[in-house]
């Protein structure tokens, strides 16, 4: 019952080959469909998730408050999806949040270089060098983007199991590619792998419920059990770790809580110098 996360530097490529690979394979198919229920779900607009997959924050755009909540809230129902496993995974970034789960298989699509200078320049009537040029200027765009959301280099092919380029393997030859190896033993969803995917679902769930009042809370789970880290003056430790306990205490799997409150510096030294 493997999970297979298939990412590309083309979104239209790696969604062509993820449905393949899901009709051949006789798996459903997890992609940007979900925003529309996680935007239902906290009540925000879905246009605004799906602008937190490909924009950084910036002074005149997402505040970094935001765009962590909305990145919170596409991971969590990610995770939700791929604890069904036998699923094909694409356009959510997954490929950067789902680690150390043994019946995951991370694949990279590279398109060929060729297809997408050919389409820009179709589409805009611009020259192959100009397209050329706006391409990679994407691409470093996604990998800075991939730096700062979960800071992991995207382009490193050592974050994959498995690394296909289509300048010379066309895609019905990658999906047979991506067919046998999600068939090796190792892939196989046994119990801790389980118990992995589990644990990072429950972790997204809590942190997704944190976020909006405790901004830089980072949460772990094993087998139920919460370790809650965050920021806070030492007048607010006490409320605050209760707080916490309160809120993640309410979630279905949680069975108990702990909290680190690390004393927040940063704040304690603006406030003695005002």
């Amino acid at each position: 019952m493997p999970v297979i996360i298939i990412s590309s530097d083309s979104y239209q490529t790696g969604r062509e080959i993820a449905g393949s690979a899901a009709k051949a394979l006789g798996y459903d198919t997890i992609g940007r469909e979900i925003l529309g229920k996680a935007a239902d779900k906290y009540k925000l607009p879905e246009a605004k998730l799906t602008k937190a997959l490909h924009e950084t924050p910036s002074f005149l755009g997402m505040s970094s408050k935001l765009w962590k909540q909305y990145l919170a809230y596409v991971q969590e129902a990610c995770l939700s999806e791929l604890l069904r496993d036998n699923v094909v995974c694409q356009g959510l970034a997954a490929h950067l949040y789902v680690l150390g789960v043994p019946h995951v298989l991370r694949v990279r699509i590279l398109s060929d270089v060729e297809k997408p200078v050919n389409q820009l320049v179709s589409q805009r009537g611009i020259s192959p060098d100009k397209a050329s040029k706006l391409l990679e200027r994407e691409k470093q765009a996604s990998r800075r983007w991939s730096l700062e959301a979960f800071r992991l280099d995207e382009t490193d092919p050592s974050q994959y199991d498995l690394v296909i380029g289509l300048s010379q393997i066309d895609p019905e030859e990658a999906v047979k590619i991506i067919k046998e190896t999600v068939g090796y033993a190792r892939f196989r969803a046994m119990t801790y792998s389980i118990q992995c995917m589990e644990d990072l679902a429950l972790a997204s769930k809590v942190r997704a419920m944190l976020l909006e009042r405790f901004p830089g809370a980072r949460v772990s789970a094993n087998r139920g059990t919460l370790v809650i880290e965050t920021l806070a003056l030492k007048r607010e430790k006490g409320k605050k770790a209760k707080a916490i306990k309160e809120i993640a205490g309410k979630i279905q799997g949680v069975q108990y809580v702990e909290v680190h409150v690390i004393n927040d510096f940063l704040r304690q030294a603006a406030e003695t110098f005002r």
